[in-house]
């Protein structure tokens, strides 16, 4: 008999640690990563993330139960950071064959409009990417974007920089031929605002170079991906259902 007393004794000792560990655990916010240079989109504020990319990824996180809290770093860092398993890219990541092979993507989040710009002074003709061949691009570091402009990168005379204020600065001082701006006209009249630089300065061509579609994405070996993106994709569905999943995107948009 005392045996057996011990023996229930044990397990309710057991469970009560299990279980509290597992409230521990559960209590851990995820942590959700996103670049600390993309402005208006995603991008640090004296330290704190910001943007309306962080904030729609935090409300859908929260949509779907999940607790988490932004971290912004420098771009290639934050996706070496989500790679290792350390944590989820927030929805302003673009899908590739290769980010494929190393992480699991939710559905589509956003389309986001991906604009070239040129200097007014500047202009040359631009009907597609292979038009860019020779020609001096700046674009974020480590930055991907639809099939057809990432195969034509290898011909352009990329440069890799900090951020798009920094960007149009060059491309206004005659440093480069054109710059890549996602976030469409918006982000552009923003960050020329923050630059400094007047928009008749700038020339944007006239239609998006691209609609990149934006994706959560996590590594294939985070514990519970598989059932974490399965949960984001029923609150994705469910928001796309009832249109809240534009009307929040259109006023986070508004406040930048």
């Amino acid at each position: 008999m005392p045996a057996v007393r011990l023996a229930k004794a044990c397990f309710i000792a057991g469970f009560f640690f299990l279980l509290g560990h597992a409230g521990l655990a559960a209590a851990t916010p995820v942590r959700m990563y996103c670049s600390e240079h993309t402005v208006p989109k995603h991008f640090a504020e004296h330290g704190r993330p910001a943007g309306y990319g962080v904030d729609l990824g935090l409300a859908i996180l929260r949509q779907a139960g999940i607790e988490a809290e932004a971290y912004c770093m420098p771009w290639a860092r934050a996706i070496q950071e989500v790679a290792a398993g350390k944590g989820i890219m927030a929805p302003v990541f673009s899908k590739t064959a290769e980010r494929e092979q190393q992480m699991l993507f939710s559905h589509k989040v956003m389309d986001d409009p991906v604009v070239l710009v040129q200097a007014a002074a500047r202009p040359f003709a631009f009907r597609h990417p292979t038009d860019l061949a020779g020609r001096r691009v700046g674009t974020t570091r480590a930055s991907r974007f639809a099939d057809a402009f990432n195969a034509a990168m290898p011909s352009m005379l990329v440069n890799e920089d900090g951020g798009p204020q920094q960007r149009l600065q060059m491309l206004v001082a005659g440093r480069l031929d054109a710059a890549v701006i996602a976030g469409g006209v918006h982000a552009v009249r923003y960050n020329a605002r923050q630059a400094g630089i007047v928009i008749e300065q700038l020339r944007i061509v006239s239609l998006p170079i691209m609609l990149d579609p934006n994706y959560f994405a996590v590594s294939r070996h985070y514990p519970g991906a598989r059932a974490m993106i399965a949960r984001l994709n029923a609150t994705i569905a469910r928001m796309r259902q009832d249109r809240s999943l534009n009307r929040l995107l259109a006023e986070l948009q508004a406040q930048y």
